[in-house]
């Protein structure tokens, strides 16, 4: 990157920031339970040098941080020096604060020659904290871990002995040298310069909505700076960060100095936008009354759902088979809520209303006719007729089944097949007692290939011949125009077999000599229009005659 290499180049402006650093916002990090804070200067690894919070109380600390557990804060402060002088590899901190922001110097010191491998996925050096190297050490951080300056200093004991040989690395990445040289990406100067990255105002997962909602990630960038957002930790161009539909989508938020745009974060933080599918439910088998001899009338019904668990205001909820749920027993004229709870904990209601259980007789849908349409055309509607104030339910069987589609005289299917149209009065949602099946028949197309060119002499007969498949009805045609118009022929003097499968042209002379012939196919009663062939060429030749001393002898023509 040379992000570094242009705060290098501009010393001046580098102090100035440098001062107007300390009055960015700062993230502030509330206590939890197994905190640690310094209690005295000291080393890392001395339980002496640390404070505990146990939940309720700072407490004096048995252990140092990360030395029997994870622990999600460790705070020096109070004025005191820390010396790094372990190995925290066993376990994992996930943020070392250095500076309480009192005004003390609270300083995190790595001795000279230390080499030391830290598992702490984030240090933030606040406006009195300083992270300081006694000469020359590295300290080793995660690969994915982030360092940044609040206002505080990365510095080394004495200002002359600032060198490459002190070093930050991110695994095994040289992050960064106190001058920049070695290989390194900064230079210490660069991280203090830099921007910390903003703070994450949090993920976001939410249920799909109707119609689906945007979600849009946000962040705190430090004072006088904004959020430009990007897809990737690094590089990329700068993105809305949103997300409208259903999945999961993370973005990387860069702070960016309001009056210079070069001066940026190093880092950039993470927030993750996901929106869950929230689980479908529908009726698959409408409210329906059970009427029991000497006890109280009940209704029933059955909903499918795409996923979850199924549970409703009233009635006893049974899992019948996969995704399809009863609910049984429900009084007589009780509304209820069904609910379908996904296993991403996503729900989604349905009201059911109580049918009114004194039905009267409903009479079977009367059907509008069977339908046939041809491959590659669009499904024909069908239709069914019912009495004043009744409707039509779809079903795929003739009992049971699934619901197709609820409350509609016309159906669209999406192919081919039997469909059952079931009456039902809008008003009370009794049935008829059986559904009247419609038929939807999808016809194929028919083929036909015709057979070779035929050549022969003038007064001959030619064959031409087609093969077909799904037809049984053929008419051929003729071109004189060499195969642009087409014009039926029929039987007669010229022609025989003009409605079949061989077309036999009878005596031909000269002059049908570069016709062409074609056969139309079709199916009687399918719906698919006739299929033409190709064209078949007629060649006529003529016989030659050669007279020789008054004897003529007829040569075919080749």
């Amino acid at each position: 990157m040379s992000f570094g290499s242009k705060f290098l180049s501009q010393k001046l402006k580098q102090t100035v920031l440098v001062v107007l650093f300390v009055f960015f916002s700062i993230p502030v990090f509330a206590q939890v339970t197994g905190d640690y804070r310094s209690k005295t200067s000291g080393d890392w690894g001395s339980a002496s040098t640390w404070q505990f919070y146990n939940g309720i109380a700072w407490v004096n600390a048995t252990s140092y941080p990360g030395q029997n557990s994870n622990v999600g804060t460790v705070t020096i402060g109070s004025g005191n020096t820390v010396t790094l002088n372990v190995n925290i590899t066993s376990y994992i901190i996930d943020k070392l604060i250095i500076g309480d922001e009192t005004g003390g110097n609270d300083t995190l010191l790595l001795p000279d020659n230390g080499d030391f491998q830290v598992d702490i996925m984030l240090i933030a050096i606040q406006s009195d904290g300083i992270l300081k190297w006694v000469k020359n050490a590295d300290l080793r951080l995660p690969a994915d871990a982030i360092i940044y300056n609040n206002g505080g200093q990365i510095d080394t004991l004495k200002q002359n002995q600032c060198s490459a040989s002190q070093l930050i690395w991110l695994g095994s990445r040289k992050f960064s040298a106190c001058n920049g040289n070695g290989g390194t990406d900064y230079s210490f100067d660069d991280i203090e310069s830099a921007l910390p990255p903003p703070t994450s105002n949090g993920d976001i997962t939410e249920c799909a909505q109707n119609p689906i909602q945007t979600l849009t990630a946000s962040a705190t960038p430090p004072s006088g700076a904004h959020v430009v957002w990007y897809t990737a930790t690094s590089g990329g161009s700068p993105v809305s960060p949103t997300l409208n539909t259903v999945g999961n989508v993370t973005y990387y938020g860069e702070s960016v100095d309001n009056s210079d745009s070069n001066r940026r974060s190093l880092f950039r933080t993470a927030v993750k936008l996901t929106i869950l599918p929230r689980p479908t439910i529908s009726v698959s088998s409408p409210p329906t009354c059970v009427f029991r001899l000497f006890s109280p009338t009940t209704y029933q019904l059955e909903v499918t759902v795409s996923t979850g668990t199924v549970t409703s205001t009233a009635g006893a909820v049974t899992n019948t088979s996969g995704n399809v749920w009863a609910i049984t027993n429900v009084s007589s004229g009780t509304n209820i809520v069904v609910t379908v709870t996904g296993a991403n904990g996503c729900t989604n209601q349905l009201p059911v209303t109580a049918p009114n259980c004194a039905c009267p007789v409903v009479n079977s849908p009367t059907s509008g006719g069977n339908k046939s349409y041809c491959t590659g055309d669009a499904v024909p509607s069908i239709t069914a007729s019912v009495g004043f104030g009744e409707t039509v339910d779809w079903y795929d069987s003739a009992s049971g089944g699934t619901l197709l589609l609820l409350g509609n005289t016309t159906y669209t299917p999406s192919g081919p097949g039997t469909f059952y149209a079931e009456a039902r009065n809008t008003t009370t949602n009794c049935r008829s007692g059986a559904r009247t099946a419609i038929v939807v028949t999808q016809d194929t197309p028919p083929t036909a290939t015709i057979g070779p060119d035929q050549s022969i002499f003038t007064g001959g007969n030619a064959i031409f011949t087609v093969t077909a498949t799904n037809a049984d009805t053929y008419q051929w045609q003729i071109s004189t125009d060499g195969g642009t118009v087409f014009n039926n022929i029929s039987n007669g003097a010229e022609y025989a077999g003009t409605q079949s499968t061989a077309l036999t042209v009878k005596t031909a002379g000269a002059d049908k000599n570069g016709y062409r012939y074609r056969v139309l196919a079709s199916k009687s009663g399918s719906s698919c229009p006739s299929t033409a062939s190709s064209s078949a060429l007629l060649t006529v030749k003529v016989r030659t005659v050669i007279t020789n001393r008054k004897i003529t002898y007829r040569v075919d023509a080749n």
